[in-house]
C-alpha cells in the first residue's frame, strides 16, 4: 500500500491541533485546578499528568503509558477514518497522527533534557519554559505556534525568569548560573523572589 501524502499531512496537521487543544483544555481548563498534581499520578488521566509536570519539570508521563495509548488511539482512528476515506487515505491519516504525536513526545522531552541545536529548537525551549514560567494559560503549543496565534494565547518571548528548582541542567553552567549563551533568553530569579504559580 502506498501512503497517501496528503492524508498523511492531515493527520499530522490534526495532532498539532489535538496538541493544543488537550494543552489548553484539559491541562489548564476548569478541572485542571481540582486536580491533585502530585508527582508520581500515575491513573492515566491526561490532566493530573500535566500537573505533575508542572509541579516538578523533570517528571514525565512513564512512556509505556504513552505507548499503550497510541497503541489503542491510532489504529482506532484508521479504523474509524478508514469508513469515511477509504484504507489507503484512513491509515495514512492515521499515520501522520501517529508520527506527529511521536514526534511531539520526543521534542517536548527534549526541550526540558537537551541544549537546543538550531533556531526551532532554541523557539520550543523559549516558547515552552515561557508557557511553564511566565503565563502558564498561555504557548499551549509545543511544537507549533499556529493554534495559539490563531486563538489568542501566543505570548511573546520576552526574558524568561526560571526559577532555580527548574532549571534544566543544560541551562546552567557548572556554577550554576544561566549559561552565557543564553543569557539574552533567560535569567535567575534573585533569591527570595517570587515566581509565576506553576499550574
Amino acid at each position: 500500500m502506498i501512503v497517501s501524502a496528503l492524508s498523511f499531512a492531515a493527520g499530522a496537521a490534526t495532532w498539532s491541533l489535538a496538541e493544543y487543544a488537550l494543552h489548553r483544555f484539559v491541562g489548564h481548563g476548569p478541572r485542571a485546578s481540582k486536580r491533585s498534581g502530585k508527582r508520581g499520578v500515575l491513573d492515566g488521566d491526561f490532566g493530573s499528568e500535566h500537573q505533575a509536570h508542572h509541579t516538578d519539570t523533570r517528571y514525565f508521563t512513564p512512556t509505556p503509558h504513552k505507548i499503550r495509548a497510541a497503541a489503542i488511539a491510532v489504529p482506532a482512528l484508521a479504523a474509524v477514518s478508514s469508513l469515511f476515506v477509504g484504507p489507503r487515505r484512513g491509515i495514512s491519516f492515521a499515520l501522520g497522527f501517529g508520527v506527529a504525536y511521536a514526534s511531539y513526545e520526543i521534542i517536548h522531552r527534549r526541550t526540558h533534557t537537551h541544549a537546543p541545536r538550531g533556531a526551532y529548537s532554541r523557539w520550543t525551549r523559549k516558547n515552552h519554559l515561557a508557557h511553564h514560567f511566565t503565563n502558564p494559560h498561555m504557548n499551549h503549543g509545543v511544537t507549533s505556534p499556529v493554534w495559539d496565534h490563531l486563538f489568542g494565547t501566543h505570548l511573546p518571548h520576552a526574558k524568561i525568569r526560571v526559577p532555580r528548582r527548574h532549571a534544566p541542567d543544560w541551562l546552567l553552567d557548572p556554577a550554576g548560573q544561566v549559561r552565557p549563551e543564553y543569557s539574552d533568553d533567560y535569567e535567575l530569579p534573585e533569591p527570595g523572589a517570587r515566581t509565576v504559580a506553576q499550574a
